[in-house]
């Protein structure tokens, strides 16, 4: 690490479809830390194919800020809080590598790399790939975006600013970065649940990539103070690829309607006025997938009034709830995860499977109380083909060939 610990890394591996497979930090013990430190720990970036990105916090760093000094101009110079170390894994062949990047110490008014889902990770061919950081800040005239990009063919940062969108559009106000994906070996896409899919090409110039900006369908709009406040977006909104494709889903509700600050027993008293014409209204979930002309089309539609009649759902014995946290399988975009919950963040909680094409619920299998904590803690879950990179431990082929013969006899 920057201040001079070592560490190592391992996974602990879950099979496909059966776990979750997690990064572990290992530090060596050494002197006790002041009981004012926080600990070293690791958090999970971003991941594309064979690679992920991590960071790694490190409390004994005795630089606690650093000076961004402007030569040509002074007084631009300004103070920022370092950004934690960042380090690539890359899984595959005879040995697994792991790459400390340089520390970005270049000038910049703004702050880049310190938040933890707006650097993503694209590889772009066997040996190279860039992990890229997006700042968006309000101008004058609409919205600005800049770019810190990391060249492992170079090994250095290099910041491209004054994005702006090629195909007519205008950034949102009020941008607010929620997920970035990385796509096609081309493509890193950002995402704010409230507004849309920013993506950028890296495929034919890395110094200067070209935008796109690709509003959400279905015409939903958000108030600003929704969208400063944020107010959970990935509750009921996710963007994912599956096979391929990028998949928006979106899931009919008012939460985000709601008028923020009113006390709960207001909020009650206005949704038993509101049931009649809720029942009137069912909702539905929806999912798009975006087409080769970087279109959104219309995939899939189920009224949740089925969802909430089958056999499955009424053996919860809990009322008609909303799925929350939706989550389209990486191998098939008509399967659906989503989280129950009994109560608005709290009570008993069920993971349940969906099939939005025949609107049938799959599967359902219990989490517990406060499900919330249990399934999505402050930690990261990148739907990923990475594990299939990694290897289980085997046995020599001598040792295999010897059992064989054993068996045969």
């Amino acid at each position: 690490m920057d201040g001079g610990p070592s560490c190592y890394v391992t996974f602990t591996l879950a099979a496909p479809q059966k776990g979750i497979s997690c990064l572990n930090l290992h530090l060596p013990e050494g002197p006790p830390i002041a009981l004012d430190t926080p600990p070293a720990y690791a958090f999970l970036r971003a991941t594309d194919n064979n690679l992920v990105l991590f960071d790694i916090s490190n409390p004994q760093k005795k630089v606690k800020e650093v000076v961004l000094f402007d030569v040509s101009n002074p007084s631009r110079s300004c103070y920022r809080q370092p950004p934690a170390d960042l380090f690539v894994y890359k899984a595959g062949g005879p040995r697994p590598s792991v790459q400390r990047l340089p520390p970005f110490a270049e000038y910049s008014r703004r702050p880049f790399l310190t938040g933890y889902v707006t650097t993503g990770i694209l590889q772009l061919a066997k040996d190279h790939y860039i992990v890229a950081d997006l700042n968006v800040y309000p101008k004058r005239k609409g919205m600005r975006a800049e770019l810190c990009v990391f060249n492992s063919e170079t090994g250095k940062w290099k910041i491209i600013p004054k994005l702006d969108p090629g195909n007519g559009s205008q950034f949102p106000e009020l941008w607010s970065t929620d997920n970035v994906l990385a796509y096609d070996g081309r493509f890193l896409c950002w995402v704010d649940y409230f507004s849309g899919v920013l993506l950028c090409d890296f495929s034919k110039n890395i110094d200067a990539p070209s935008l796109c900006f690709l509003p959400f369908p279905g015409g939903k709009e958000y108030r600003g103070k929704v969208r400063v406040e944020r107010y959970f977006p990935e509750r009921f909104r996710s963007v994912s690829i599956s096979q391929g494709k990028i998949c928006f889903v979106h899931i009919d509700n008012d939460f985000h309607d709601r008028v923020p600050g009113r006390c709960r027993r207001c909020l009650e008293v206005r949704d038993r006025k509101r049931q009649g014409l809720q029942q009137q209204t069912p909702k539905k979930i929806t999912s798009w997938t975006l087409n080769s002309e970087f279109e959104w089309k219309l995939h899939r539609v189920i009224n949740l009034d089925s969802l909430w009649a089958q056999d499955g759902y009424r053996d919860l014995h809990i009322y008609q709830r909303l799925p929350e946290f939706p989550t389209i399988s990486l191998d098939d975009p008509d399967v659906l995860c989503c989280l129950l919950t009994e109560e608005e963040f709290d009570g008993n909680g069920w993971m349940i499977m969906v099939d939005m094409n025949h609107a049938r619920l799959r599967s359902c299998e219990s989490v517990g109380v406060d499900a919330h904590a249990n399934k999505f803690p402050n930690a990261p879950k990148l739907s990923t083909v990475f594990s299939k990179y990694l290897e289980r431990p085997t046995a020599s082929k001598k040792g295999k060939k010897k059992r064989k013969r054993k068996a045969n006899r």
